[in-house]
């Protein structure tokens, strides 16, 4: 039996304060009617992180996939410029180019129709008799694109992007991450988890204001002085921040100030995009919804210097990070099957530590009742 979407969506009340307010029912992550909706009404509607901008150096340098079943390439033109565009050839369809590459021009690879790197159709070998054909109109059609820190971001619905473009949309986290240099930093590596749970449940864990970490993050709750954690609530971002432990830990082996630095930054950018910053590192948590109860997590590792000292430094970050990713899985995990329980539907929010998370439930249902209409 499907449920009612406009039913649980009423369920969720955004106007009250959160020391009055209920969670979203549970269905709103176990149902697939919200999933599908969710995929319109958020996902085709806000920015996404597709291609590092290093990889994007070179003219010419492109990275091509599917974004939520839209095909797109990424690319850098001739004179500099950051461009993305459907990559669908507009002859029968076919994906001009596929992976990563650099090149002077995109020739499809079923006919050799060919298009320029500003997406003009230059070549379409063997048209000739065809009637009212207008090369003009047979360009490659353009995507949202902007970049914002280390990344290329796409939004598939331009006119949307138009109205909220990414770095205008959070000038509050773009300022504070600017303030530490993020974008300077080398990338390391990645590394993809793919987790039995909603994407939101996922968001909600990162979201509650370290209200978990004393319980279920042991080794990280020693690199932090959890008294001075706050969350701050933007438009379309929040940031957690906490200063570093004031004394080292036995526990975790090491000084939490030479990881921490002088503190971390937990940012969350709508909907589904992640970055913390802390001392000399920056990992990025980009959450992929693959299914109600299904998503996969990808990680991105960025760190300064690149001598053998800071490759043993990034190589243990990455391996702590490792932990804490395990023991957040195991979490969201459970909470997934507890929200197919009949003993839960609502919860409540504890309103000193979870304002990001209603923060986020409110965006989300505005963002659905648009999109029902």
């Amino acid at each position: 039996m499907g449920v009612d979407v406009r039913a649980e969506l009423g369920a969720f009340d955004p106007e009250l304060p959160i020391e009055r307010a209920w969670t979203p029912p549970s269905s709103w992550y176990t149902a697939p009617e919200l999933f599908e909706l969710e995929r319109r009404a958020v996902f085709g509607r806000t920015w996404h992180p597709v291609a590092r901008l290093a990889d994007l150096a070179q003219p010419g340098a492109y990275s091509a996939g599917c974004l939520f079943g839209e095909p797109y390439v990424v690319l850098r033109d001739q004179t500099g410029e950051l461009r993305a565009f459907h990559n669908t050839c507009r002859h029968k369809g076919r994906e001009v180019v596929q992976g990563t590459g650099r090149a002077d021009e995109l020739v499809c690879g079923y006919h050799a129709w060919t298009y320029g790197l500003d997406g003009r159709l230059s070549s379409a070998p063997r048209m000739a008799g065809i009637e009212a054909f207008e090369r003009g109109q047979m360009s490659l059609r353009p995507l949202a694109v902007e970049a914002f820190g280390p990344w290329a971001f796409l939004n598939l619905d331009v006119d949307a992007a138009r109205g909220a473009p990414l770095a205008a949309g959070c000038p509050e986290l773009a300022s504070r991450l600017e303030e530490t240099s993020w974008a300077s930093l080398t990338y390391i590596e990645s590394t993809t988890w793919d987790i039995g749970c909603n994407w939101k449940v996922y968001v909600d864990n990162y979201l509650d204001g370290g209200y978990h970490i004393p319980h279920m993050h042991p080794s990280l709750d020693a690199q932090l002085d959890m008294s001075t954690y706050r969350t701050e609530v933007f438009e379309r971002s929040s940031i957690q921040t906490s200063d570093p432990a004031p004394e080292p830990d036995a526990g975790v082996g090491f000084d939490a100030r030479a990881r921490i630095g002088t503190g971390a930054i937990y940012a969350w950018l709508w909907p589904n995009f992640m970055l913390n910053r802390y001392g000399p590192c920056l990992d990025s948590n980009y959450v992929v919804p693959l299914g109600p109860d299904h998503c996969r997590v990808v990680y991105d590792f960025f760190f300064e210097g690149t001598g053998e000292d800071a490759q043993r430094f990034a190589a243990e970050s990455i391996a702590q990070s490792a932990v804490t990713q395990q023991e957040d899985i195991a979490i969201c995990e459970s909470v997934q099957r507890g929200l197919r329980s009949q003993g839960y539907d609502r919860g409540r929010y504890a309103p000193r530590v979870e304002q990001g998370e209603h923060h986020f439930h409110r965006l989300l249902a505005a963002a659905l009742r648009a999109g029902l209409g």
